[in-house]
């Protein structure tokens, strides 16, 4: 009987520090679970509308995707990304947390699991042509060791 009590303690200790985890990276992650992410950016690429062609490109992959943003980012800063949002009519909410604050500025999210790995947002290679042209060998080298 003793060692049911303890495995239960043990057992409820577990679950919560396990439930605070849950809480914490959902909170990081603008209300979403890291799971669920197809696209993330951090306040400082936010701010630099960093990527905005790769993004749109993101929404226009994946249409049933939600827009989070985060609310103590400036609604000056935030209204391209909710224009490019409602351009292509996906939903987006701004989120504000007023207990903590995240590195995250904004986040491309599914309803479900998709466990995507990679979720940044990477430019695509810029390939020069020359006058002829013809891509220089030079830029296609480039092009090579920037992905």
């Amino acid at each position: 009987m003793i060692c049911l009590k303890a495995l239960t303690i043990i057992s409820i200790a577990e679950y919560m520090a396990q439930k605070k985890l849950i809480q914490r990276n959902e909170k990081k992650y603008l209300g979403t679970f890291r799971e669920r992410i197809e696209i993330q950016m951090t306040k400082q690429e936010v701010f630099q509308k960093y990527c905005t062609k790769e993004l749109e490109q993101e929404m226009k992959d994946h249409p049933k995707a939600k827009l989070l943003l985060n609310g103590s980012i400036s609604y000056e800063i935030l209204r391209s990304y909710i224009m490019l949002a409602e351009k292509h009519k996906m939903p987006f909410s701004i989120v504000a947390r007023e207990d903590e604050d995240t590195p995250i500025g904004l986040v491309l999210a599914e309803d479900h699991e998709i466990n995507r790995e990679d979720t940044h947002l990477h430019e695509a290679p810029i390939i020069t042509e020359d006058q002829t042209g013809k891509v220089s060998l030079l830029d296609k080298i480039k092009a090579i060791f920037q992905d």
